[in-house]
């Protein structure tokens, strides 16, 4: 009985066979391909396997690539393309990070495009289970930027590329949920450089008589891709660690100019607006759980990384934005949380006896970040307020639309409905104090206040936790 694959193998071999007169045709490199196409999906495994094994598959990469002066191999990048999408859709991770691998090695331009190529055809062609395997097996090989250099009448261009970093991110990028959550646990330790590969750069040296001009230019369009599978996600932990490895990439693009000798930048700020959309994609994906696990998370606490992205979300005119945010801590991601005991709800600490109030300590987290995003943008004491002024004006939006039902906890002896008016209270008379800089604004509209008495409508508990995550982060942040 015959076996398919050896005789596929041996088949390949046959063909590729050369020497110094008898070198690998085109149409024989396309009767390689179409052999390898032709095969069943768990076939094809198997003859990638043996030929990676065998050394040929490098071979055979390096002819489809051929684009040699006396090359009469090589394939166009629609035959490679077709060929690719052809096994993405056959191939497990492992081999299509093995067939990724041997046409990187044989990459002779600097541009890797085989590379990202065949990533293109993974995000949209293999299956979830391969994307994932695929993410894992290319981990490790992501991280290693490539600098290109393209030269013409007067000018040259650098573009500098981590294509495996690159490939990951495509396929990353088109994964959902649970998924998604299984390729960002994949990924690991290794995020943080599929996340500054996302973001493509270049850098174009011209030459003119009277000398010469650098040029960097960013494109984001994948980075924003990453974020939206980051927000499919449930998880909200895994979220606020990718929202930080996002934050830190968005700084590395929103500082270039401090490059010594400065820079003619294209494109910066619509990357910069790119990245903070896919930021707040995460953020406005589960706002409370979010926040909640910034808060409190080691990497995080300090609130440099939230501070950083209100400063560029102040920068960009988003204050709504903001403002919704902060209406979502007061009053639940759906809008139909009793605020007062939304505030004194507890949980008991991992591993302890000991108790915290999550959501009064992310408000106050929330109000000292963006305060020091805001003092950080600008001295201006009156732009700051007119800053904090939108924005507890748009979060005011999500308090009056909040349809909040159930009884208010006894010992605060109100309804649900009454601690509505205490928020709205507190805010309104925030936004109308002349006096008030942006901090005390934000923080005086943070709490409920009791519209009777005209005190905090929250208990010493509440506005101790409130208080204390809100001074840490203004004395600790690093916008």
């Amino acid at each position: 009985m015959t076996d398919p694959v050896s005789n596929a193998v041996n088949t390949i071999t046959r063909t590729m066979e050369t020497g110094f007169l008898n070198p690998v045709t085109n149409g024989e490199i396309k009767q390689v391909v179409a052999t390898i196409s032709s095969l069943p999906a768990a076939q094809a495994n198997q003859v990638i396997d043996r030929l990676q094994h065998g050394g040929e598959l490098g071979r055979i990469a390096g002819e489809v690539e051929d684009g040699s002066i006396l090359g009469l191999g090589g394939l166009s990048a629609d035959e490679r393309g077709r060929f690719f999408a052809d096994m993405a859709g056959k191939l497990d991770g492992q081999h299509l990070a093995t067939l990724s691998n041997a046409f990187a090695g044989t990459d002779t331009r600097g541009d890797f495009a085989a590379v990202t190529q065949l990533g293109d055809a993974v995000a949209t062609h293999a299956s979830a289970q391969a994307k994932i395997d695929y993410i894992h097996a290319l981990a490790g090989a992501t991280g290693d930027t490539a600098a290109r250099l393209d030269t013409g009448f007067g000018y040259s261009q650098t573009s500098f590329s981590d294509a495996e970093g690159a490939a990951v991110g495509q396929v990353l990028g088109s994964l959902r949920g649970a998924q998604a959550e299984a390729g960002f646990r994949a990924l690991g330790s290794h995020l943080p450089d599929v996340l500054t590969s996302a973001v493509d750069a270049q850098m174009t040296t011209t030459a003119t008589s009277a000398g010469a001009a650098n040029t960097m230019t960013w494109h984001a369009t994948q980075f924003e891709g990453i974020m939206q599978a980051a927000a499919s996600m449930s998880d909200a932990d895994l979220k606020a660690q990718v929202f930080d490895s996002g934050v830190q990439a968005m700084r590395a693009v929103r500082d270039t100019n401090s490059i010594i000798g400065g820079l003619t930048v294209v494109g910066k700020d619509a990357a910069l607006h790119r990245m903070t959309d896919g930021l707040t994609r995460i953020i406005d994906s589960d706002t409370s759980g979010v926040m909640r696990e910034l808060t409190y998370n080691r990497a995080t606490a300090d609130g440099s990384s939230f501070s950083a992205y209100a400063k560029e979300m102040l920068h960009e005119g988003r204050e709504a934005e903001l403002g919704r945010q902060m209406g979502r801590l007061q009053v639940g991601n759906g809008g139909t949380e009793n605020p007062v005991t939304r505030l004194d709800q507890t949980v008991t600490v991992a591993n302890t006896h000991q108790e915290r109030r999550p959501n009064a300590g992310a408000l106050g987290y929330f109000v000292g970040s963006v305060y020091a995003g805001a003092q950080s943008l600008s001295g201006d004491v009156a732009q700051q307020r007119a800053q904090v002024t939108a924005i507890l004006k748009s979060a005011l939006t999500i308090v009056d639309k909040a349809k909040i039902g159930g009884p208010a906890a006894a010992a605060i002896g109100t309804g649900a409905s009454l601690a509505k008016e205490w928020v709205q209270f507190a805010v309104n008379a925030a936004i109308s104090d002349p006096t008030a800089n942006a901090g005390t604004r934000l923080e005086n509209a943070a709490l409920p206040v009791d519209t009777r008495t005209g005190e905090l409508g929250v208990g010493d508990a509440v506005s101790s936790t409130f208080d204390d995550t809100l001074a840490s982060v203004q004395r600790r942040a690093r916008p």
